[in-house]
């Protein structure tokens, strides 16, 4: 399906259920090859009409090609990535994750896939997040995908953080930290 089939981005949320498990997988080309039910059910998307299309087909215009280009380096080099991504469901409503990807080896060690794994967002991430992509947008827009890409190298380096996926891990953790306490810590990493 292209884009211009695609209803504009309304500004409507739909929440994502933290109870239900969010999995996709994708060739070595992000093409999807597997979408489980609640990922289908999200994405407004009949299951046929995911099947062999790019990941991309739930990009939401809000999300800034920097997150997607330093996401695309670290996958092809072996890497694990994290980030939270703003999606747009068929129906042009949004939802935002909380996703971890993960390359997918065949028996050579050569890249056969990629799986990603989401959760939502807490609003206290979005917060900080948001404000970051906006920054990120408006460079992409007015300078170059370069300059929005050496802000961010900036701005981490600024921080003490090591790249983006570290600093989203940070985030999302520290805060689920706070709002849960102890359940928090359980459930977040070190």
């Amino acid at each position: 399906m292209s884009d211009k089939f695609k209803l504009k981005p309304l500004d409507i949320e739909v929440p994502v259920d933290s109870k239900k498990e969010i999995l996709s997988e994708t060739d070595a080309m992000g093409k999807i090859v597997y979408a489980n039910e609640y990922f289908v059910e999200l994405s407004g998307y009949p299951e046929e009409e995911l099947m062999g299309k790019p990941h991309n087909i739930v990009r939401h215009p809000d999300m800034p090609k920097t997150v997607f280009k330093l996401l695309w380096d670290a996958l092809k080099a072996g890497k694990e990535y994290k980030a939270i991504v703003k999606n747009r469901r068929k129906d042009g409503k949004y939802y935002w994750v909380y996703s971890e990807y993960k390359p997918l080896f065949n028996e050579h060690k050569q890249i056969r896939g990629y799986r990603s794994h989401r959760w939502p967002v807490p609003k206290k991430v979005l917060e900080e997040v948001e404000t970051l992509y906006a920054k990120l947008l408006d460079l992409e827009a007015t300078k170059t995908q370069r300059d929005a890409e050496m802000f961010l190298e900036l701005k981490l380096h600024n921080d003490g953080f090591h790249d983006y996926s570290s600093y989203i891990d940070d985030i999302f953790h520290k805060k689920l930290s706070g709002m849960f306490g102890f359940f928090g810590k359980l459930f977040g990493k070190k």
